[in-house]
């Protein structure tokens, strides 16, 4: 495959990576800390924002990352034969490592936002709502972990 190929669609991985590790670090770093000192009300209008505008921006970001990642794959190994050698073994690790995350992000972390911005919406109670920020924020501590060591298997690839 021609080279400019391959340089456009590492381009698009690396970027669509950057993105959705930066915001689960922006989340977990930044906004976690910030929002649990507001009062319940201030947290709880906050989050009833973010949290929609941040899922409908991952639905794009993640898919996007999976299909350039893919489509990198493609272009890279495009007519030569698949061995399994150290270069292979880390994408593959990596590829399933970051559908993994996605599919933990999607059984985990979007209900849980969906369940919080409910409770917010309809003035469930303090407690259930607090204890359900505190259960999105593990999922997403978790999360980070898998993006990590996704990202570490995609660097061993690239060091391969």
């Amino acid at each position: 495959m021609s080279s400019l190929l391959v340089v456009a669609l590492a381009w698009f991985h690396v970027l669509f990576a950057a993105v959705w590790i930066g915001s689960a670090i922006l989340f977990i770093a930044v906004l976690g800390p910030v929002v649990s000192v507001l009062s319940p009300q201030s947290r709880s209008e906050f989050m009833a924002r973010f949290l929609p505008r941040m899922e409908a921006f991952l639905n794009y970001v993640v898919p996007m990352l999976l299909a350039s990642g893919a489509a990198l794959f493609v272009a890279m190994s495009w007519g030569a034969p698949l061995l399994l050698d150290t270069w292979t073994l880390s994408v593959a690790v990596g590829g399933v490592l970051g559908l993994a995350t996605y599919l933990y992000a999607l059984v985990t972390l979007v209900p849980a936002s969906r369940r919080l911005a409910a409770l917010i919406r309809n003035g469930g109670p303090v407690d259930r709502i607090v204890t359900t920020q505190r259960a999105l924020g593990r999922a997403s501590t978790a999360e980070l972990v898998l993006m990590l060591l996704t990202f570490t298997a995609m660097v061993a690839a690239g060091l391969a």
